[in-house]
């Protein structure tokens, strides 16, 4: 009941908004832009499935009403070209209410007069002005001066307006206790310190894996965990099996920010992972999802799996966004919402990549504006701000395929990106030499005994490169199926550095 007083209350208070002349010049000049994005989208219906719209995000009925047609033309109907015949016949299929209206707002002579103005080839900022002046409307809305600072803020992209706007709030609470840069007593606090040492709060969430936690000691808040690998070898399952089974064991939140695999593969991937860590026999492999057609038994597997994590995952602790093009900015900005609002201390960064409007620039800088994007990544999640922890996955560069021992420099000319990273763990698949033969790796178990390798199983041996919370002079060795989705800590070895 409090909830829906609540409600109520904040309905009224925005009902009592009243549009100033600077709103409504606003909301005039957003028509004009919904009415170019949708002409340009009748005048070429291919871009029709590049740009998320909604209903909701045109303020003028008349653009609502043609952007809703032209949904329905394009989901249902099936129609590539919006031509008088094709759209006559849409219309005559309507009641008359919707044909009245349809008259009323110009019939088809608009949409022809619209698509021989419009340049749609500039669709693309057509539909960056509009969530530009969605947001100016809801700033003014809000408060926030912007008829007031109007000349200033006029010519901002929606990014640029984004971090100004940022930076003055950040400056308003600068001297405050939440201030970046707060001057401290070195020795203020000690106590407290050394309880929360104690009580092994320091270590963060477990990576997952008794073997691994051996060597780095958890997932610290406020440091960077980078995860290396070339490009198959499995840093997506490596994230899947040890941060967000353990964030599921832990019940602690996490948010997965993805830029490759969609969400069902993550799913799929920890579905696998439970039938066959609790049904060992049924060898339930993930090439089954793409396969389908599953048996009686498999169901009830599934089911079973389905489950078991709608009981242990509770509803906002395991967020998941799928970034179509990736910007660091937009992670950065993801980070701060979750961290400040929801309170979530750990997140994933899977893949890190440069920047979608770079890619189209490449040149010899595009490796620095990495490193930069890094810097700017650590200086949110460090201890003096956010103090939040991030696992980051990256891709080591083809031309170290063969390489036996795995250092920083296997990430090329952007190695300088593990400069702010706590911790580097390289990954690898075992050779068929090292399992077994006179090359074959010594590895000694937690029971202090050498182990052998099956020369018909797979391993993963992890390097660390980088480690402030423990040692690098020891590689960690996995056993791992990826198609089962099994995991196993089998020991430590040595590897030598010599630069093979």
């Amino acid at each position: 009941m409090e909830r829906t007083g609540d409600l109520k209350r904040t309905t009224k208070k925005e009902n009592s908004f009243v549009k100033t002349d600077f709103y409504k010049e606003l909301e005039k000049e957003k028509s004009i832009i919904e009415s170019q994005l949708v002409f340009s989208l009748y005048a070429n219906t291919n871009y029709y499935y590049d740009y998320e719209l909604r209903l909701e995000d045109f303020d003028s009925s008349m653009w609502r009403f043609y952007y809703r047609m032209l949904k329905e033309m394009v989901e249902d109907r099936k129609l590539r070209k919006m031509d008088a015949v094709s759209v006559s016949a849409y219309v005559s299929t309507k009641n008359e209410k919707f044909q009245d209206l349809y008259k009323k707002c110009g019939s088809y002579e608009t949409i022809e007069k619209g698509m021989n103005i419009v340049e749609d080839t500039n669709v693309e900022s057509y539909f960056s002005e509009l969530q530009r002046y969605k947001t100016l409307l809801r700033l003014t809305k809000a408060g926030f001066p912007i008829e007031k600072n109007w000349k200033t803020y006029q010519s901002m992209d929606l990014e640029t307006l984004n971090e100004v706007l940022e930076g003055l709030v950040a400056e308003a609470f600068v001297d405050t206790q939440l201030g970046n840069d707060k001057v401290e007593d070195m020795f203020s606090d000690i106590d407290e310190m050394l309880k929360k040492s104690d009580e092994g709060e320091a270590k963060g969430l477990p990576i997952g894996s008794r073997l691994l936690d051996g060597i780095q000691n958890g997932l610290a808040l406020g440091n960077i965990t980078m995860v290396a690998a070339n490009s198959g070898v499995g840093k997506t399952f490596l994230t899947t099996m040890l941060h967000i089974r353990s964030s599921i064991r832990n019940g602690e939140p996490v948010l997965i920010i993805a830029n490759e695999e969609e969400r069902s593969r993550y799913l799929q991937g920890l579905l696998a992972a439970y039938i066959n860590s609790y049904h060992p026999e049924a060898e339930f492999n993930k090439s089954r999802f793409l396969n389908g057609g599953f048996s009686d038994e498999e169901w009830d597997l599934l089911n079973e799996a389905r489950d078991w994590y709608d009981s242990k995952v509770e509803e906002g602790m395991i967020n998941f966004v799928n970034m179509n093009e990736f910007s660091m900015a937009k992670t950065i900005r993801l980070i701060k919402k979750y961290a400040r609002l929801y309170d979530i201390k750990y997140f994933i960064l899977d893949t890190l990549k440069l920047d979608n409007d770079t890619y189209s620039r490449v040149n010899d800088n595009s490796w620095l504006q990495l490193q930069q994007n890094m810097v700017k990544l650590y200086n949110v999640i460090k201890p003096s701000n956010l103090n939040v922890h991030i696992w980051v996955t990256a891709q080591m560069t083809k031309t170290n395929r063969r390489s036996r021992y795995l250092d920083q420099s296997m990430i090329g000319m952007a190695k300088n990106v593990t400069d702010v990273v706590s911790s580097l763990m390289l990954i690898r698949m075992a050779s068929l030499s090292e399992k077994t033969g006179d090359k074959a790796l010594k590895v000694i178990g937690r029971d202090h005994h050498q182990h052998l390798l099956d020369e018909d199983k797979d391993y993963m041996i992890v390097f660390w490169d980088k480690n402030r919370q423990g040692k690098t002079n020891r590689q960690a060795v996995l056993e791992v199926d990826r198609g089962l989705n099994t995991i196993r800590d089998v020991g430590l070895t040595q590897i030598d550095n010599d630069l093979e």
